[in-house]
């Protein structure tokens, strides 16, 4: 039997930002969030890869970073929702702006989601593909366990969200982040 690697990257690009807060109306001063795309995997036999696949490997990467930034920028500007690379605590008083909130609430159901899909698919696997007597039970516990981290995972978000806006309820003056795209336009400008 042969060896097995996986061969993994990632891209990151950094975005600076600043805000007044709403809370003590002090300016933030130089923030940076740290945008990343989602990690491209390629699986070999061999521990490196070839120039082919290298190349292969860094444009996925690449794709997967500029598939970020450009969500990232149109939530923003169209949308006004704001990832959560960019944090809303203000570093003078510690706490939460209401613009906080639109990130929350864009990833809620994110990782819930997730739970009840790769539960059905646990559920059914073990169902159809165990070959004991009680595959019935098992596939409902592993689907049941699935469903059950999913159903807390919600109502751990409902609580976070539920706790942000608490603290953000008194606040007068809404504002949002001053984001400085111009480093990242050579991305933007990418198709």
């Amino acid at each position: 039997m042969g060896s097995y690697y996986k061969h993994k990257k990632k891209e990151t690009i950094d975005v600076s930002y600043s805000f007044r807060c709403e809370q003590c109306m002090k300016e933030s001063g130089p923030l940076t969030a740290v945008i990343s795309g989602m990690e491209a995997e390629i699986n070999s036999n061999y521990k490196t890869l070839d120039d082919k696949k290298q190349s292969s490997l860094n444009e996925m990467a690449h794709a997967n970073l500029v598939s970020a930034v450009k969500e990232a920028y149109s939530n923003a500007v169209e949308k006004h929702i704001f990832v959560k690379a960019f944090k809303d605590e203000c570093p003078h008083c510690h706490k939460p702006q209401t613009w906080g909130l639109s990130g929350l609430k864009d990833d809620m159901f994110g990782t819930p989601i997730v739970c009840v899909i790769l539960g059905i698919i646990l559920g059914a696997g073990c169902y159809f593909f165990s070959g004991v007597e009680n595959n019935l039970m098992i596939a409902l516990a592993a689907a049941g366990i699935c469903f059950v981290i999913g159903a807390g995972s919600l109502v751990l978000n409902i609580l976070k969200l539920g706790n942000k806006k608490k603290q953000t309820a008194g606040v007068i003056q809404k504002n949002e982040p001053v984001i400085d795209w111009s480093s990242v336009q050579h991305i933007l400008n990418e198709r």
